[in-house]
């Protein structure tokens, strides 16, 4: 079995076992690799996390930013990673 990273309908790009011999065509009836369910996350929570971080950080206006460029970066990634890494650690995948 080989890995097939593809493109579907809706634009998400989409990963597929297909047998060795198979073309990658066959990526679309094959054995589906996903992460976890990015649904499974509290959305709002995180736009409230972000927020959060945003005043904190003191990033109120794009000159603000453009002044702490790592500042966004690192905001989005406070708010956001512990969430997804969660997911990973509860198995919220379809790969099961």
């Amino acid at each position: 079995m080989r890995r097939v990273i593809w493109e579907d309908r809706n634009g998400y790009t989409r990963a597929s076992l297909v047998r060795d011999g198979d073309p990658d065509e066959a990526a679309e009836s094959g054995l589906p690799i996903e992460p976890p369910d990015l649904d499974l996350i509290d959305w709002e929570e995180v736009k409230r996390d972000l927020h959060n971080v945003l005043v904190r950080k003191g990033l109120f206006t794009y000159e603000d930013m453009r002044n702490a460029q790592k500042g966004i970066r690192s905001a989005v990634i406070l708010a956001l990673h512990k969430k997804v890494v969660d997911l990973y650690k509860r198995g919220g995948n379809t790969n099961e």
